[in-house]
């Protein structure tokens, strides 16, 4: 206190490790007190710098009745692709080693959902999703419709707030369409961050009804659900806690044969339907 004759021996706050990264500030917290290990550092984006890409656009949401942990089953789910984004995954793969948890996905649109998803008929979706550490991850989407590619990235991060309530941000930035006039360009750049907005706000509506199970009943199209919490638990222990089972590499690929037969037989069924209807004359509906 640069105005006072004497400073209390008292006054001091504590000090934060902060690091920039992709235009985002990142704090570092260790209720150890331990300094950050350079190798959890969060990545860079270089797209984020590059002027062929738009800004962040953010946007924010309190959940309230469910614990942040319950986000990270997301990673496993493979069923839920068709369920909840309305696409059929025909590949899907999960890589876990040291803090980072890891997602590969191939989705290829419905043809029997038109209007309520963010994944159609011609849509095919290659997917990388990463969570570095418990709580950022950063999701490259690479989308094709027909002979039209878009490239997308998607931040997803959380906080918690109490124990059954957390603070949801997700961040999008995706490759300006090219060829076209600045004002075309920015509402493309619009319309496309919405879209993966869409798919993401899905996903938030199964947080915000999610009860969690401990020892949930699965199949095997379920995934590594309890590989998965076992990495989690890395988070939540001190570092001298931490067991090799949390931080070894596990590796699986979910066989979706089965699960695509039985789902491509209820698009048909749903597509016959829809003739049918479209086939009866109005006065009768």
């Amino acid at each position: 206190m640069p105005y006072a004759r004497r400073t209390p021996r008292m006054a001091r706050t504590r000090s934060w490790t902060t690091d920039v990264r992709s235009g985002l500030l990142f704090v570092w917290h260790d209720h150890e007190g331990n300094p950050p290990d350079p190798a959890v550092r969060i990545p860079e984006i270089p797209e984020a710098a590059s002027d062929e890409w738009t800004d962040w656009r953010w946007n924010r949401i309190l959940i309230e009745g469910s614990n942040c942990r319950d986000i990270i089953d997301n990673v496993t789910d493979m069923a839920h692709f068709f369920y909840i984004h309305f696409g059929l995954p025909t590949y899907f793969k999960n890589v876990f080693e040291g803090h980072i948890a890891s997602q590969y996905l191939h989705n290829v649109g419905r043809p029997d959902v038109d209007d309520l998803g963010t994944s159609y008929g011609e849509a095919h979706l290659d997917s990388e999703a990463s969570y570095f550490g418990p709580s950022f991850m950063i999701n490259w989407l690479h989308n094709r419709y027909g002979n039209y590619k878009s490239e997308s990235i998607l931040i997803n991060c959380h906080y918690p707030v109490t124990q059954n309530s957390f603070v949801l941000q997700w961040g999008v930035i995706v490759e300006k369409p090219k060829g076209m006039s600045e004002e075309m360009t920015d509402k493309l750049s619009r319309v496309f961050t919405e879209g993966v907005s869409k798919g993401f706000l899905q996903d938030v509506e199964i947080w915000k009804h999610k009860t969690r199970i401990d020892n949930p009943l699965l199949v095997e199209e379920d995934g590594a659900v309890y590989q998965l919490r076992r990495w989690y638990e890395q988070f939540y222990v001190d570092v001298a806690d931490i067991k090799p089972e949390m931080v070894e590499r596990f590796e699986i690929e979910v066989d979706t044969k089965r699960a695509n037969e039985f789902w491509n037989a209820e698009v048909e069924k749903n597509l016959k339907s829809r003739e049918v209807s479209d086939d009866v004359p109005a006065e009768q509906h």
